[in-house]
Order: structure tokens, then sequence, then C-alpha cells
């Protein structure tokens, strides 16, 4: 649980017309401990059966299972089209066949917020923000 609650670095100007508005407040408080909880039992459950492949298969197998990984993690929708399922990975690890409240909480059909536009999320995600005067005398360009 250390490290919670360092503030958190903001390496780009924060777009306010298309994000809202930016609190580094929410993003620097103490998460609960049960969410601590858990990642910390995947990342224990993760290293133990990455050991065992080791022990049992050589340095190989846990490598390999290391790319495939991250491999199957890169593959995502286009945002605001509809939610990354990431079948691939979840087979993978194992995930598939957990159900966990992500399951059924969060759904796009239940959500109560507008629709997301489809062409500014991937200028966001591609980087291609039309920069204005004021972003490029933040970033020191100007």
């Amino acid at each position: 649980m250390e490290g919670e609650t360092a503030l958190p670095f903001q390496s780009i100007p924060h777009d306010a017309f298309r994000l809202g508005l930016a609190s580094l407040k929410e993003d620097a408080t103490i998460k609960h401990p049960v969410e601590a909880i858990q990642r910390e039992h995947r990342q224990r459950a993760v290293a133990s059966q990455h050991q065992m492949l080791r022990d049992l298969y050589g340095i190989a197998a846990p490598a390999k299972a290391q790319i495939e990984a991250q491999i199957l993690g890169k593959f995502t929708r286009l945002p605001g089209a509809a939610p990354s399922s990431m079948l691939g990975l979840e087979s993978l690890t194992g995930e598939l066949d957990e159900f966990k409240y992500e399951s059924y909480l969060g759904l796009p059909e239940a959500s109560v917020l507008p629709s997301v536009d489809l062409h500014s999320q991937m200028e966001l995600k591609c980087g291609l923000l039309a920069c204005g005067k004021h972003d490029k005398m933040a970033r020191g360009l100007l």
C-alpha cells in the first residue's frame, strides 16, 4: 500500500473540453484496501505460476507466456465503439473462468453518461490533438 498516496505526474496538458475538469486529488486518494489485496493476490499468483513453469520446463516457458500475454494485451477495439473484451488474454491467463463484478457492472447499456465521440477519442489516443496557442505555450513551443 506504500506509494498509493503519491501525486500523479501530468506529462501532457489536460483537454478540459473533451475530458472535463482535471482533478489530481481523485487520483492521489488512497485506494480501497480490498482493491490492493486483490491486486497483490493476482500478482503473487502470476509470480508463483511463472516460478512453477520455470521449475518444470525451464526459463523459456515463462518467457513465452509473458510474450504471448504482451501480444494479446495489445489488441483493443476503437475507443467509443464497444469496450474491448480482451478474450484472448483472458483465456490465456485463466480469467475467463472467473466471474467478477466487472462481468455484470459497468455495462454500456446501463450507463447514464452520453456516448463518446469516436473522432475525439482517436485523436486523444493517437496524440493528434489540435494544439492551440495555450497548448503550445504550455509545452514550450512558443
